[in-house]
């Protein structure tokens, strides 16, 4: 069988979408039967070459195109007709309309339809236009949660048999057990414990304002605690800057931006606790990365955030300033509460695997292989 992947999603500072590609694809080369073969395109450089070196079974296929959506619409089609591909999967919401072989795509969530505002007004358009013609043209939708599949059955008109949950998965590097480096990582961001953490992109949807209004409420009572805001400036990111100094907790507040790969582990385990109070979620890849490090972690009760914590974590209505500080005063005071829900949370991410991920994946891509035949 010869599967295609859109490969252009993953970029030089990976977030969400391009670690999901990234780890889906590293599990699945290693998952490859011997008369498969795996053809990855792509028209920029992605990183991705070291994975592929020594693998006779993986080409490589990169043309410089500019612009992505126009390659991956005029282009792409014309180079999985060369190559023959007998199935092809994108990673991203949309796919190539003129694609010549069955195609798989995977919906991470709906916040372009549902909650709108929290998204660049580019970025809603390019949704908007492009998403519903690529789930009509799938074969196939991946969603990684039960709710993500519920919101595509309810808001696009998706019949229940076209869509397939597949959980995302954890790494491996993120682990309890602290090593040497760990002390680096926080002097490198001049962190002093014990710190509250924040990990994802900083945009509206992560209602970091909430959170910065939440954690105000306890500096007083706290004075020790700190706060880490981890990740890249995403769109309206300098709200969350004017937030922290309108109420002069910038002496407090880290911001890292973008944290590198070998740093991001000791940032998860050194933390008295996870903090994710976004307003939608389509899985939620921070809390089950702090679970699996052994932090404690307070999430929003909506959207797939429950489905992937279980019992392992606090719950607080997103937009509720009063209950996450509760939440937050709770946890940093309860030694034995911290313990059980640190316990509780490496069982819990013990459940979810990229290489799950990746057989569940790759088996529907057979079956949309074998359609065509």
């Amino acid at each position: 069988m010869r599967i295609g992947v859109d490969l252009s999603v993953i970029q030089s500072t990976k977030s969400g979408v391009d670690w999901y590609t990234y780890y889906i694809l590293k599990e699945m080369i290693g998952l490859l039967e011997p008369d498969d073969h795996l053809y990855l395109f792509s028209n920029h450089e992605t990183g991705f070459d070291h994975e592929v070196k020594g693998r006779p079974q993986v080409t490589l296929v990169q043309s410089r195109f500019r612009y992505q959506e126009p390659w991956r619409q005029l282009l792409l089609p014309l180079l999985l007709k060369k190559y023959e591909i007998d199935a092809c999967f994108f990673t991203n919401f949309v796919l190539s309309m003129a694609a010549p072989c069955p195609m798989v795509l995977t919906i991470h969530d709906l916040s372009f339809k549902l909650f709108p505002r929290t998204h660049a007004l580019r970025n809603v358009l390019w949704a908007r236009s492009l998403v519903p013609a690529s789930i009509r043209r799938s074969w196939r939708i991946i969603s990684p949660s039960n709710n993500t599949k519920l919101d595509l059955l309810r808001l696009m008109n998706v019949s229940n048999g076209k869509v397939e949950v597949v959980h995302e998965g954890v790494s491996s590097q993120f682990s309890p057990v602290a090593d040497a480096g760990d002390k680096d990582a926080l002097a490198h961001y001049g962190i002093a414990r014990p710190y509250l953490l924040f990990v994802g992109t900083l945009e509206p949807r992560k209602n970091l304002n909430v959170l910065i209004k939440s954690f105000d409420k306890i500096s007083d009572s706290m004075p020790d605690v700190h706060l880490v805001l981890a990740g890249r400036r995403g769109w309206m990111a300098q709200s969350i800057f004017d937030e922290l100094e309108r109420r002069d907790l910038l002496g407090r507040a880290h911001i890292t931006g973008y944290v590198k790969d070998e740093y991001l582990p000791a940032l998860y385990r050194q933390a008295a606790a996870l903090i994710y109070p976004s307003l939608y979620e389509g899985f939620g890849l921070p809390p089950l990365e702090a679970m699996a490090s052994g932090t404690p972690v307070i999430v929003s009760q909506g959207s797939s955030l429950p489905e992937v914590v279980g019992d392992a974590g606090i719950y607080t209505n997103p937009l509720d300033v009063k209950e996450l500080a509760g939440a937050m005063e709770r946890l940093l005071g309860d030694d034995a509460l911290a313990a059980s829900l640190s316990a509780k949370g490496l069982e819990r991410a013990a459940q979810f695997s990229w290489k799950s991920a990746a057989e569940k994946t790759l088996d529907i891509l057979r079956k949309a292989a074998g359609a065509a035949r």
